[in-house]
């Protein structure tokens, strides 16, 4: 059914065909997952997650229910970062949204083993990959940048990043990346790596198309 309806829609000059490939891969993803959606639920299946909820934050002793960012006096306030939160970080140019935001990744996916995702629009992956190196190896980051690393400070490098390699972190960096595009490909992540936390920096640089 759902490839016939694909062959006439192809055909149709009126259909867009990003939202013709969007559309096909999420009703081909749905089918794949067996997953219906109903638009209503009963109290009792209510109430039985509602109180599942309630016993895993119970069984949580440090308060923490969501993706953690590392940063306590945050966390306390947010309990974590939740699965249905949209949090935006607004200010003003060279004031560190992006160092704090891959602080925070880093921290998911290092110390609490969470699956994250960063879609940077701005940066390219290997600059944000030196970031990491940098604040991980406690080394000047133009001193990285430039190649002018004594013996020791090599040493310590190398040492002090080996739980980067393994970390749970994926980075895009496809630039003006449109909405459809993004949706796609949290889908396969979300499928793939099971991840938990989806960034983009920054929401300005994408594309509405």
């Amino acid at each position: 059914k759902i490839s016939g309806e694909i062959q006439n829609d192809a055909y149709e000059d009126t259909i867009d065909v990003f939202d013709l490939l969007d559309r096909t891969e999420q009703e081909l993803f749905e089918v794949t997952n067996s997953n219906i959606k109903k638009n209503y639920a009963d109290m009792h299946s209510l109430m039985k997650d509602a109180f599942r909820e309630l016993e895993e934050r119970r069984n949580h002793t440090d308060g923490l229910t969501g993706v953690p960012t590392g940063f306590s006096a945050l966390d306390r306030v947010t309990s974590g970062w939740q699965k249905s939160d949209m949090v935006i970080i607004a200010a003003r140019p060279g004031m560190g949204k992006t160092a704090f935001i891959v602080s925070a990744l880093r921290n998911a996916a290092v110390d609490f083993k969470q699956p994250v995702a960063i879609f940077s629009l701005e940066m390219s992956a290997v600059q944000l990959v030196n970031r990491l190196i940098s604040s991980e190896a406690e080394l000047d980051s133009e001193k990285i940048k430039k190649g002018q690393l004594a013996d020791h400070e090599w040493q310590q490098l190398v040492y002090k990043t080996a739980s980067l390699t393994e970390a749970p972190i994926f980075i895009d960096d496809t630039p003006a990346l449109s909405i459809l595009e993004l949706r796609a490909k949290c889908r396969r992540l979300k499928q793939q790596h099971d991840i938990q936390l989806v960034v983009i920096d920054y929401l300005q640089l994408m594309s509405g198309d």
